[in-house]
């Protein structure tokens, strides 16, 4: 399975729940994470979308370790099975 089939279900299941799922790019800042969840209610989350078993780069780390310090969670997903208890959790922040 490769990242991309994974960050496909993600988008989809995000729809199912009435929210989006943006791709973010930002090209002057290297390793941010890859989606920008928008949920009902006010409910936001950062997911980094990995293939199974890869783990994030040296630098994506840096980025997250920088978000957490400005009260942002990161998650990381590399299995389709991980997205509903992902979703759930930002849900109910």
């Amino acid at each position: 399975m490769r990242e991309k089939e994974i960050e496909s279900k993600l988008v989809s299941e995000v729809k199912k729940r009435g929210g989006v799922c943006l791709k973010w790019v930002c090209p002057s800042f290297d390793g941010m994470p890859d989606r920008l969840i928008f949920l009902p209610a006010g409910k936001f989350g950062l997911v980094e979308t990995k293939a199974p078993k890869q783990k994030p780069r040296a630098l994506q780390l840096s980025r997250h370790r920088l978000l957490a310090k400005l009260g942002f969670k990161v998650y990381i997903i590399d299995e389709k099975e991980q997205i509903g208890g992902v979703l759930d959790e930002i849900q109910s922040t």
